[in-house]
C-alpha cells in the first residue's frame, strides 16, 4: 500500500505536532499507511533576527507547500499561525483540529509571572508583538530578540543563565511536555495572542479530494470557525505573521466576542478595540473590528512594522 506521506518541519515541536495529527489519522484510518517527511524550510535555515524583522511571508510554510503542490507529499502539517492568511494556489486548509491553549507564558528559572519579575530582568522573545506587550506592561523590563527553536531560547533562561525570562505559547509547551514546573501563563485578556495561536493546520492539494476526505475527520467545527475569523480579521488589516496583532475570540452561547490590538514598533502608542455580534456573523465582525483599529490609527502602525 503506498503511504499517504506527510510534510512537516524537523524541528521536535513540529515532529511533536505532526506525531499528534499521525497518532489520530491512524485511529481513524487504521487500514492506511501514513509516512512524515521532514522538510527544511526558510526559516530553519536562516535563523537570524533579520530575517524575521523584514516581515517575509511564510518563512517556516512556503518549501512545505511548494512540496503540496509538487506531489513530494500528500499533507502538510503547520502550526496555524505561521501560515499566510492567502494560500498558495492549489492548496486548501483541508482540516483545523480542536484548538489547545491560546495563551503565552513566561518562563522563568523561579516561575515569575509577569509582575514579580525582578525591575531590569532581561526577557527575550522573536516576536513584535510580544515583545510590544511586554514593553507596554512592564517598561522597565530589558526585551531582547531571540531566534531558535524552543529548546534553544529556553536554555538561555534555564541553563546558560544569559536571559531572566522568554515568551513562548502555552500550546508548544504542553505538547512538548517540557519545562512545566518553570512556566507561569499570562492571562490572554491582557497579553494578547496571536491570530491561530495554539492551532494547528492540515494542508493538502485542493483537487485531491481522496486526502481531504481522510483529514476532514480531524476537523473541529468550532477551531476553524474561530480561527478563520481570527485570519479574517489579520486578512482586512493586510497584516503579515510579523505585524504586532494581538486577538482575542471567544464564543459564547450564540454570540462571539473579539477583542483586538495593533502596536507601534516604534514607540508604546497602541490602538485596542472590541466588538459583540451574533455568531452567524462572525465573518462580518472580524471585518468590522479591522476596519475599527485602522480608522483609529492602526495603518500608520502597519506602515511602521512594514518598514522597519
Amino acid at each position: 500500500m503506498i503511504p499517504i506521506r506527510i510534510g512537516t518541519r524537523s524541528s521536535a515541536l513540529a515532529l511533536a505536532q505532526t506525531g499528534l495529527i499521525v497518532s489520530a489519522l491512524k485511529k481513524r484510518h487504521p487500514r492506511l499507511r501514513f509516512e512524515t517527511v521532514r522538510i527544511k524550510t526558510e526559516g530553519d535555515e536562516f535563523k537570524s533576527v533579520e530575517l524575521f524583522k523584514k516581515n517575509h511571508i511564510g518563512v517556516f510554510t512556503k518549501e512545505i507547500e511548494r512540496r503540496l503542490l509538487d506531489k513530494t507529499i500528500d499533507i502538510a502539517v503547520h502550526s496555524l499561525k505561521d501560515l499566510p492568511t492567502r494560500l498558495a494556489r492549489g492548496l486548501a486548509l483541508a482540516a483545523v483540529p480542536k484548538r489547545a491553549s491560546i495563551a503565552d507564558v513566561l518562563i522563568s528559572r523561579d516561575r515569575h509571572t509577569l509582575k514579580t519579575l525582578p525591575p531590569g530582568s532581561k526577557v527575550g522573545t522573536g516576536s513584535p508583538r510580544r515583545k510590544q506587550q511586554l514593553m507596554r506592561l512592564r517598561p522597565d523590563l530589558r526585551v531582547l530578540d531571540l531566534r531558535g527553536n524552543l529548546d534553544t531560547r529556553v536554555s538561555k533562561v534555564l541553563h546558560k543563565k544569559t536571559l531572566d525570562g522568554v515568551v513562548v505559547a502555552r500550546a508548544g509547551i504542553e505538547r512538548l511536555k517540557k519545562f512545566g514546573k518553570f512556566w507561569k501563563e499570562l492571562d490572554p485578556k491582557t497579553f494578547l495572542p496571536a491570530v491561530g495561536q495554539g492551532a494547528l493546520a492540515i494542508q493538502v492539494r485542493a483537487k485531491d479530494a481522496r486526502t481531504k476526505k481522510v483529514v476532514a475527520s480531524l476537523n473541529h467545527p468550532e477551531s476553524e470557525r474561530l480561527t478563520a475569523v481570527e485570519r479574517e480579521f489579520l486578512n482586512r488589516l493586510q497584516g503579515g505573521c510579523r505585524v504586532p496583532v494581538g486577538i482575542l475570540s471567544k464564543k459564547t452561547g450564540t454570540r462571539i466576542r473579539l477583542k483586538a490590538a495593533v502596536f507601534s514598533v516604534k514607540t508604546d502608542a497602541f490602538v485596542e478595540a472590541s466588538v459583540e455580534r451574533p455568531w452567524p456573523g462572525a465573518m462580518e465582525a472580524a471585518r468590522e473590528l479591522a476596519d475599527i483599529l485602522l480608522e483609529a490609527g492602526a495603518r500608520k502602525f502597519l506602515r511602521e512594522a512594514r518598514t522597519a
